[in-house]
């Protein structure tokens, strides 16, 4: 780098002034030092009226220790290093404990719809989802009929990638046992997107589920994960009142963490079936506005629940919507049982009334607020409809 001229004799003036003053500045301390011997050595030392050692006699004795221990002894520093290297181990450990380790499912029926739909036609989806995971494009199929209403309704709650890439060839797709359907982006391209949407569902459920979890606690750690995680699509919502919208789907919900009503509530149901807890779908239309509305129907131990968690989206994780009674259910926003379709309408257009969700084991939640939960305790930690900080021990429903 070249120095200005200016600089250079700046530099060299502020150069000549420094050394000077270093010289002055180690003749005084060498008369200092003289001053301090020659006064110095002819005075006795004294112990301090403290009885403590004489200040260098102590350093002395230190530096001795510190050198006769070198070896052998180990620094404060280097124990505590150790020590947070071994507590961030075991917590690595412990937390690698803590992840679910689930794996992808390509086949999961809810109970409720395979006694719906009948086994013949869960064997035709079957067939259908392995052609599809083969880049192929036929399948077995007992009947036109069957294949109809198989395509038509399992992919949206069984297979949400399925109803979003794949599509009926409709009158010309069944013969002689065969049916036919068409991808509606290249194979290769939907295969690729199949493989990422299996990485989106088992990362979803290996971060907020555990393997020890039982199902219900699979529920409560899924509903709260929805509540915080996903958003109401209202900008979707009010252009469905314009036109209709085809793109709707439990696909587009999970890649894009926003929808409706009936994107939210198929993924929900999926997610919780890809993680082994027994869930469809179930629709109605409230009376108090005429709209419709989709949510959740879980069966835990036998028993049916109700769970909506679009209405527990952007709500602070409300738990009115959670594991709801039939009663519950229609005090909230006036659904009633028997206006009701759970899992399909194959076999009725209202199917309500076939099924009960009438245990209030979690009554004392609706109306509160999650606040937190243990796995270990089996406690609830929560805000009660009163406001006042409240715990719900479920440990008698596992």
């Amino acid at each position: 780098m070249v120095i200005p001229r200016c600089r250079q004799n700046y530099c060299l003036r502020h150069g000549k002034k420094v050394y000077v003053m270093r010289k002055v500045k180690a003749l005084a301390l060498s008369i200092v030092i003289l001053i301090f011997l020659l006064t110095g050595c002819g005075v006795e030392k004294t112990e301090p009226e403290n009885g403590t050692a004489d200040r260098s006699d102590q350093t002395a004795d230190d530096s001795e220790t510190l050198d006769s221990g070198t070896d052998d002894t180990k620094q404060p520093e280097e124990e505590i290093a150790e020590s947070e290297y071994e507590e961030a181990e075991e917590e690595a450990e412990a937390k690698s404990e803590e992840k679910g380790h689930f794996e992808f499912q390509p086949i999961v029926i809810a109970s409720i719809f395979r006694d719906i739909m009948g086994e013949d036609m869960c064997e035709a989806y079957g067939n259908y989802v392995e052609a599809a995971l083969n880049g192929e494009d036929e399948f077995a199929v007992s009947s036109e009929e069957t294949y109809a209403w198989m395509i038509g309704q399992f992919p949206v709650v069984c297979f949400p990638i399925l109803e979003e890439y794949t599509e009926s060839d409709y009158g010309s797709a069944y013969h002689n046992g065969r049916a036919t359907f068409h991808y509606t982006i290249p194979k290769y391209e939907f295969l690729r997107r199949e493989a990422a949407f299996e990485d989106i569902v088992t990362g979803i459920l290996n971060e907020t589920m555990r393997d020890d979890y039982s199902d219900f606690e699979k529920v409560l750690a899924l509903y709260e994960y929805f509540c915080k995680e996903y958003t109401y699509d209202y900008d979707t919502y009010e252009e469905m009142s314009d036109r209709y919208i085809e793109e709707l789907s439990a696909y587009r919900f999970l890649t894009t963490d926003h929808g409706i009503c009936s994107e939210c509530a198929p993924a929900f149901s999926y997610l919780l079936l890809q993680a082994g807890v027994d869930a469809t779908t179930v629709g109605g239309n409230c009376p108090r506005n005429g709209e419709g509305h989709s949510w959740s129907y879980v069966t835990i131990n036998g028993k049916n629940y109700h769970m909506d968690p679009t209405y527990g989206m952007d709500s602070g994780v409300c738990l009115s919507y959670f594991m709801m009674t039939d009663a519950q259910r229609e005090e909230e926003d006036g659904y009633k049982k028997d206006d009701m379709c759970v899992g399909c309408h194959y076999k009725d257009e209202h199917n309500g009334d076939q099924y009960d969700a009438d245990d209030d084991f979690f009554e004392p939640l609706w109306g509160g607020y999650l606040n937190s939960w243990d796995h270990d305790k089996k406690l609830i930690y929560y805000t009660d409809r009163n406001g006042y900080d409240a715990v719900f021990d479920y440990s008698s429903f596992e």
